[in-house]
């Protein structure tokens, strides 16, 4: 499974990070840290996951126009993290902050009490 990854990502195939969230013990939301750090694990450099995570996203669902970059004009909401993703995708763990819609909150703001 690492080995076709990597092969179709070095050939120069667009990949975009997916979850099967909703399948038993595949949770929506946490499933994304998994499939990316398992996309890590397969040799992929973390500022390439990153992109397969947003602009290849949106590219997938035919959106690309509407989000998945940082363009003027484009929707944007924002994380905020404790340490760099573009070093190890496992940064994506240490959210301290969520802008959605103009909006920021506290992860603290977020979490389920």
């Amino acid at each position: 499974m690492y080995d076709n990854l990597r092969r179709v990502h070095e050939a120069g195939g667009t990949v975009a990070t997916a979850t099967d969230a909703g399948n038993p013990l595949t949770l929506h939301g946490p499933s994304i840290y998994n499939e990316m750090e398992a996309m890590q694990t397969a040799g992929i450099d973390p500022s390439d996951i990153i992109v397969m995570s947003t602009r290849n996203g949106a590219i997938a669902m035919d959106r690309l126009d509407d989000f998945g970059t940082l363009e003027p004009g484009k929707l944007a909401d924002l994380l905020v993290l404790e340490r760099d993703p573009t070093e190890d995708v496992r940064a994506f763990r240490t959210v301290t902050h969520v802008m959605r819609a103009g909006l920021l909150r506290t992860q603290r703001e977020l979490s389920y009490r």
